[in-house]
C-alpha cells in the first residue's frame, strides 16, 4: 500500500466506545466506522499490520523492528523532556517495510495479538498513518529514529537503522539543533510523495510554523496551516504581521460519520493547509505547547485532497 490513515473518536458519550474509526487508503477510498472492526479487534487493520511483530524474536532473523514512544508501556509515564515527543514503529524485511506513526500512548501495549491495544486508548481521539516504503528509503528514515525502547535489528540492515544506542549516536555527525531536518520519501508503489520533518530543538521550535514556512519556500505559494494538537496542552494561534499563520483548531466537526469533539478530547497531532485549494496535510507527533518547543519531534507530510477533506470540518480561532 502507498499509505493509509485512520482517525478515531473519543469515548464522548454512551454511544461512542472510543474505538470507532475511519480508514482512508492511498486512492482516497473511505471505510466508514459502521463497516470496520473496532480499532482494538484482534483481526482488525492494526492487528493485521502488526502480525510480524507478534512473532517470537528468535524467529525474526529476516525481519527488523524499532518501537519508539515518549509514553511507552507498561505504565505510559513520560520520558524526560530532552527526549523526543514521538510515537511509532518501523518494521521491515530486505525488500519493503512499513513506517507507522501515531499519537496513542503505550501502543503497542504488548507484542501480543490479543493484548496489543492499551486500555487507555479509547479515552481521546487519535490518528495513525501507515506507509509502505521500499527497503532503501529506510536508510533516510533511520536518520531521524533514534533511542528506541524496544528493537530487533538483525545484522545486514542499514547502519542508520542499527545505530540506536547512545554510544552509537555519539559517532554520528552532530546535528545543528537550530535547523529543521527534512527527508523526501516515495511510497513503495511510487504513487505518493512524502516529506518528513524533524523539528528544531530550541525555544522557538514550532514544528507547524516550520512546515508552513518550508512549503511556502518550496512551492512558491503562501502556505498557512490549521493545527490540531492536544487541547489540554496547547499554545494559541500565531498570526504575526508578514509571517506565515498557524491557526489553532478548537474542535473537529463531523468526520465521516464519527461525530465531533473538542480539542480537549483529541490527542491527535496534525495540520492542514488553510487554503481549500492547497491539499497539504501533515500527520505529526508533537504538540504546539511551550513545554514542547524544545523537544524533538516531527511530521510526515503529503498532498492528498481526500485525506484533507476527511479530517472533518474545523472550528478555530
Amino acid at each position: 500500500a502507498g499509505g493509509a490513515a485512520a482517525q478515531f473518536s473519543p469515548a464522548t458519550d454512551a454511544r461512542a466506545r472510543g474505538l470507532e474509526y475511519i480508514y482512508i487508503d492511498p486512492k482516497g477510498k473511505k471505510t466508514y466506522k459502521d463497516h470496520n472492526k473496532l480499532i482494538n479487534n484482534t483481526n482488525g487493520v492494526l492487528a493485521n499490520t502488526l502480525k510480524p511483530l507478534f512473532k517470537p524474536t528468535t524467529s525474526m532473523v529476516r525481519i527488523m523492528f524499532k518501537l519508539y514512544s515518549d509514553q511507552p508501556p507498561p505504565d505510559g509515564k513520560g520520558v524526560p523532556d530532552k527526549f523526543g515527543h514521538s510515537k511509532g514503529l518501523v518494521m521491515m524485511d530486505k525488500t519493503t517495510g512499513v513506517w507507522l506513526s501515531h499519537s496513542t500512548p503505550q501502543f503497542p501495549f504488548e507484542r501480543d495479538q490479543n493484548n496489543f491495544w492499551p486500555d487507555s486508548g479509547a479515552t481521546n481521539a487519535q490518528t495513525f498513518i501507515c506507509v509502505t516504503f521500499k527497503y532503501n528509503e529506510f536508510k533516510k528514515i533511520g536518520n531521524v529514529l533514534t533511542f528506541t525502547f524496544d528493537h530487533q535489528i538483525p545484522a545486514g540492515f542499514h547502519e542508520e537503522l542499527r545505530q540506536v544506542t547512545k554510544k552509537d549516536l555519539e559517532k554520528r555527525p552532530k546535528r545543528d539543533a537550530s535547523k529543521v531536518k527534512t527527508q523526501d520519501l516515495t511510497s513503495a508503489a511510487g504513487t505518493t510523495k512524502f516529506r518528513s520533518f524533524a523539528k528544531k530543538q530550541y525555544k522557538v521550535g514550532d514544528l507547524y510554523l516550520t512546515i508552513a514556512e518550508t512549503y511556502t519556500a518550496i512551492k512558491k505559494i503562501n502556505t498557512d496551516v490549521r493545527v490540531q494538537t492536544w487541547g489540554q496542552q496547547s499554545d494559541g494561534s500565531y498570526c504575526e504581521l508578514n509571517q506565515r499563520q498557524v491557526i489553532k483548531i478548537e474542535s473537529v466537526g463531523q468526520t465521516a460519520g464519527l461525530g465531533g469533539w473538542p480539542n480537549t478530547k483529541d490527542h491527535s497531532k496534525w495540520c492542514v493547509a488553510k487554503d481549500d485549494k492547497n491539499n497539504l496535510i501533515c500527520i505529526a507527533d508533537v504538540n504546539r505547547a511551550y513545554t514542547q518547543y524544545e523537544r524533538p519531534g516531527g511530521a510526515l507530510c503529503f498532498e492528498h485532497k481526500e485525506f484533507k477533506t476527511n479530517m472533518g470540518g474545523q472550528k478555530y480561532k
